[in-house]
């Protein structure tokens, strides 16, 4: 049954994620996700979860961190924004064509240049072309959904995935939403049972090898097929949570489309500022 609260998308998000309990978190604070790894740890002070908390010296670290458990068969997630993904971007690459399914809360801010740490989506734009499926949330709400589908995608596709939400505006502001039981949480998302991993000794296999330009360019074929493929993976995700909660998701929310004659294509939050503008010039 579902219970309402009032929390900020950060906490939205360490609550999704307690629920979920992952094996591994890679930590590296930065502003504004710094709160993310902040929350969650307290949860595994306060004994509710017991994953491996992982501090480090950097971005880069945290994401080497993921995808070492993640070849190793453990769920692996972490927080980061702005210049944290772009430290990390090296590594996305590495995460993507491994098919590590790591999943990746991102609390998009400007990328410096002037200096800037408000919302701008430069940080996961710059990351399009990574590899790794991209959500985005317009609400709080949105926020929590959106990291409990997360994981049956990422995992049933083999690709990473990151749910973005904007800086500031949804991560540090507090709204009411709808939280899932626990134990219906764990059961949507299931245990994480990979086929193949680094520690499974009756079939040793290498993550990462030299790949000389055939076998390059048939990993990458591979990637943009899996893209393509995990689309109706996110929609069967999509349907089965909406029988859960009654709320439904998609590629795309249509408002006051019917008679239209000029459509405002958004993303993230500015979606809510969209809405209210079209519907006081109604």
């Amino acid at each position: 049954m579902a219970k309402r609260d009032r929390m900020s998308g950060n906490e939205a998000v360490a609550t999704a994620m307690r629920q979920i309990n992952p094996d591994v978190m890679g930590a590296f604070p930065i502003t504004p996700s710094t709160e993310i790894p902040q929350y969650y740890s307290r949860f595994i002070a306060d004994g509710l979860v017991d994953t491996e908390f992982v501090p480090v010296e950097s971005e880069h670290s945290a994401m080497s961190v993921c995808i070492g458990a993640s070849a190793a068969g453990a769920r692996a997630v972490t927080a980061t924004s702005s210049a944290g993904l772009a430290f990390m971007w090296e590594l996305l690459y590495v995460a993507a064509s491994a098919r590590l399914p790591i999943t990746m809360a991102v609390v998009n801010r400007a990328l410096t240049g002037p200096i800037n740490i408000n919302n701008d989506h430069s940080d996961s734009m710059g990351a399009r072309d990574a590899g790794w499926i991209q959500i985005y949330a317009e609400t709080n709400q949105e926020v929590y959904d959106n990291y409990i589908q997360a994981m049956p995608i990422s995992e049933t596709i083999r690709l990473p995935i990151m749910i973005c939400q904007d800086g500031f505006i949804t991560s540090h502001g507090v709204s009411n939403i709808e939280l899932l039981e626990d134990e219906e949480v764990k059961e949507f998302v299931g245990e994480y049972k990979p086929e193949n991993y680094l520690l499974k000794s009756e079939n040793p296999l290498a993550v990462g090898p030299y790949g000389i330009s055939p076998y390059y360019m048939e990993a990458k074929r591979q990637q943009a097929q899996a893209m393509k493929d995990a689309m109706p993976i996110i929609m069967d995700v999509a349907k089965r949570y909406e029988k859960l909660t009654g709320r439904k998701y998609g590629f795309f929310e249509e408002y006051m489309m019917d008679d239209a004659e000029v459509a405002l294509v958004v993303i993230g939050s500015s979606a809510g500022t969209g809405k209210e503008s079209a519907a006081c010039r109604r």
